[in-house]
């Protein structure tokens, strides 16, 4: 609003002013005959004492307009300058990164090339360390992936491109893929995802990335027992149900039925007050000495998966007892025209 323009308010109190005045004046006319002069005086007072209160508080409103509109001012100013920090970070996120990943895939290429034996035999003493570098380059380069979609993310650049998918064959080729890592800890995959379950139309890449960020996490910090994997269709009134028996609902869109895909593990377990920070971007639980890089990470994994669920109009729930091991359930979108039977949760 500008500086010339009348405020309503003010509109208010002046005509209120106005009738005050009228309304004595009129008052004083009839009972100037009749009336003794202190009643007169005490009309006039009353006019005075009215006229100043309505003056008091005028300028007490036209004072807490000025600030209102000086700290909408601050807060515009403050809200672009965050805007342009975050765009700036995102940015300069996005830029490193990409950096970053053309030397690192030129290290993993080289060192296939070594230990296919392009260069020559390597000698056994030869094999630990390049061994070694190309887990090193294969942890950094995931890293480096987990900060770009963190970036394209903040830019809002990350695409959705929903297929048909058949979920057991899908999760069964996730963790075939993740089996050589659990099999260097000692672990066992425990899988229960019925063949019947109706198809999910979703992202395929996008479901991945989510599953091997929880299974990864799962063995990560689990130094012996089983990593759980299932698979179950819910249904709304299950889902009012399983949801009220955790006291944490998950962030749902309007939808008939869900998918949900449990990841448990037997591992440290996450105490009740982290349950929500460790979805938050850069934060870390348990994370482990410093120099246990493998272990530690970047605190990115989660707080990516679950935007990633949430772009595919799900999200993540975590239940957890420290000491016994936590439950992450994924819940995606079951398409209405895909249910075939019943829904069912334990």
């Amino acid at each position: 609003m500008s500086g010339h323009a009348v405020r309503p308010s003010a509109v208010a109190l002046g005509t209120a002013s106005l009738g005050i005045a009228a309304g004595l004046w009129i008052a004083d006319h009839y009972v100037a005959a009749a009336a003794p002069w202190p009643v007169r005086l005490a009309l006039w007072v009353t006019l005075a004492l009215a006229m100043v209160a309505l003056a008091a508080v005028l300028v007490f409103e036209r004072r807490q307009a000025r600030h209102i509109e000086e700290r909408s001012a601050e807060l515009e100013q403050l809200s672009g300058e965050l805007y342009r920090a975050n765009r700036a970070k995102a940015e300069f996120l996005g830029s490193v990164s990409h950096e970053l990943r053309t030397p690192l895939s030129a290290i993993v290429g080289f060192v296939d090339l070594l230990r296919d034996g392009s260069y020559g035999e390597l000698t056994p003493r030869q094999r630990g360390p390049v061994e070694r570098i190309e887990s090193s380059a294969n942890h950094l380069r995931e890293l480096v992936e987990q900060v770009l979609d963190l970036a394209r993310m903040a830019a809002g650049r990350l695409e959705v491109h929903p297929e048909p998918i058949r979920l057991r064959p899908f999760i069964i080729d996730v963790v075939s893929e993740m089996e050589p890592l659990a099999a260097q800890r000692g672990l066992a995959f425990a899988i229960t995802v019925p063949a019947t379950l109706p198809r999910l139309v979703t992202d395929n890449g996008h479901l991945r990335r989510i599953l091997v960020n929880l299974i990864g996490n799962a063995i990560k910090f689990t130094s012996s027992g089983t990593i759980g994997v299932r698979a179950t269709h819910v249904g709304d009134a299950d889902l009012a149900r399983v949801t009220a028996s955790t006291g944490r609902r998950p962030l749902l869109l309007a939808h008939t039925s869900w998918m949900a895909v449990q990841i448990t593990d037997t591992g440290l377990g996450i105490a009740a007050a982290d349950l929500d920070r460790i979805f938050e971007e850069f934060e870390q639980v348990n994370a482990g000495p410093r120099a246990d890089s493998q272990r530690r990470g970047t605190g990115l994994g989660l707080a990516i998966s679950r935007r990633l669920a949430r772009l595919l109009d799900g999200d993540i729930s975590v239940e957890s007892v420290p000491g016994s091991g936590s439950v992450f359930t994924l819940w995606l979108p079951v398409d209405a025209g895909q249910v075939e039977g019943p829904s069912s949760f334990p």
